[in-house]
């Protein structure tokens, strides 16, 4: 981060200062266990804590400033800048920050797919440049505006992850970061529960578009059916990528190598790409396609664009693979969607060719009234493909099952139950040798839990 004074801070958030305003600040903090000396701590009020219980344990571990609520009484000799909402303060600061950068900014989002994207883009881009990015799911009203503020004058260009819940949201973080690219990599049914159909979720991901710069560009999956929609429609320079022909960025030849990659062919506005990603997955593709169309976008050589895609590695707990006694475990249990699942379906398939598989799935949430035909249809895959256990865990699982039933012809050996704990001695007593194992689900499930205790 480069360093702030306090009076720089006060005006940025446009707050009340109380004390020196030339006391420096190198950093920002929300948490007092992991704040560092000469930080800003930010107090903000949450469901389990409120940060300004913790103002003086701060300043105690070094904290050179705090900033806090107006209505709330801390200790006098404490510097401090007194704002109205901590939380929307924060954002203000970031956005404030993020303007003292003349760098190349992306900002990605979609229903799944977000973080591999950023994690996609950001391999690519560093062939070039010193890259920032959003840590793990940083994503949110809070976590967002802590990443912006990680920048500092060593960074060349910055990708930014922007989650939502539900309409605002994306459109407040898009102002905080303005990117100069913007990225939607799809339009699932994640948050349809909150937002009632897919259009509204697009709605809501469009909000992607309230903070681009005016000369930015937007790049799309072309592959997506709503997405796909806009061409022609927005007042953007647009770039469309995906599988299917007819894209400004197509992919074709895609030929697996099981655990090893994907190699594939691309076809671009400038030029056509043999290419090769080293993470196991076709649907990697449409990742690695959308960093195409960034690189491109600044630029960048088809060497470097080369290079970037063999240093990709995935974030923890995103289809990575570990072995164990000649078992396979693919822990994929960050989360999980419809579409998401399947795909992860695929690289088990995939990977246990000749082997015995194993589907072990947790609810996937925030689907309202789709959660039980969504959970029906992933039980039917996973039959369809002769997968030979299904393991379900939580109270939708059981339509995992039934799904999986449906079929007359079904082979696949189901089992359910209500916890990992439940899961785990059944798992246990009849994995064996060169069997493969894909942990699926959505992040309450604490599937890696379960892996780490397997392993």
């Amino acid at each position: 981060m480069k360093i702030l004074s306090s009076k720089t801070i006060q005006k940025m958030v446009d707050g009340r200062l109380r004390g020196p305003g030339n006391i420096e600040v190198s950093s920002v903090s929300i948490d007092t266990r992991t704040l560092e000396k000469g930080a800003l701590f930010i107090a903000i009020s949450g469901q389990r804590f409120d940060g300004h219980d913790f103002v003086e344990e701060a300043i105690k571990k070094g904290a050179a400033l705090v900033m806090v609520q107006e209505d709330r009484k801390i200790p006098d000799g404490i510097p401090a800048v007194f704002v109205h909402d901590t939380v929307k303060a924060l954002g203000k600061l970031a956005k404030n920050y993020r303007d003292l950068f003349n760098i190349p900014v992306i900002a990605v989002t979609g229903s799944v797919g977000k973080t591999s994207t950023k994690d996609m883009i950001a391999s690519v881009l560093s062939a070039r440049y010193k890259v920032h990015k959003t840590k793990g799911n940083f994503n949110n009203e809070i976590g967002l505006p802590l990443s912006v503020l990680g920048l500092d004058e060593t960074h060349e260009a910055a990708v930014f992850e922007l989650g939502m819940r539900g309409f605002g949201e994306i459109s407040e973080l898009s102002r905080i970061t303005s990117p100069d690219i913007a990225v939607i990599t799809n339009i699932g049914i994640s948050h349809i529960e909150r937002l009632g159909n897919r259009q509204n979720i697009l709605k809501a991901k469009l909000e992607i578009l309230d903070g681009l710069k005016k000369d930015g560009t937007v790049i799309l999956n072309g592959d997506d059916e709503l997405l796909s929609g806009l061409r022609g429609l927005l007042s953007y320079r647009t770039i469309f990528y995906g599988i299917n022909e007819g894209q400004d960025i197509w992919a074709f030849d895609l030929s697996s190598k099981g655990e090893e990659g994907v190699n594939f062919q691309v076809q671009t506005l400038k030029n056509d790409m043999d290419l090769f990603i080293p993470a196991p997955g076709i649907h990697n593709v449409h990742n690695a396609l959308s960093a195409i169309a960034v690189a491109q976008t600044l630029n960048m050589t088809d060497q470097e664009i080369k290079e970037g895609l063999l240093k990709f590695s995935s974030s923890r707990l995103r289809m990575n693979i570990e072995e164990k006694d000649g078992i396979k475990f693919i822990n994929d249990s960050y989360n999980a969607a419809p579409s998401s699942v399947r795909a992860a379906l695929s690289v088990l398939c995939d990977i246990g060719r000749g082997k015995r598989k194993w589907a072990v799935l947790g609810d996937m949430l925030e689907l309202g009234e789709w959660t039980e035909e969504a959970h029906k249809e992933i039980g039917r895959l996973v039959s369809a493909m002769s997968i030979d256990y299904l393991v379900g865990i939580g109270s939708f699982a059981r339509w995992y099952i039934k799904g999986a039933e449906e079929n007359e012809d079904n082979t696949t050996c189901t089992a359910l139950f209500g916890s990992i704990s439940e899961a785990k001695p059944y798992i246990k007593t009849l994995m064996q040798k060169g069997d493969v194992l894909l942990f699926k689900g959505s992040r309450s499930m604490k599937l890696d839990v379960l892996v780490q205790e397997l392993l």
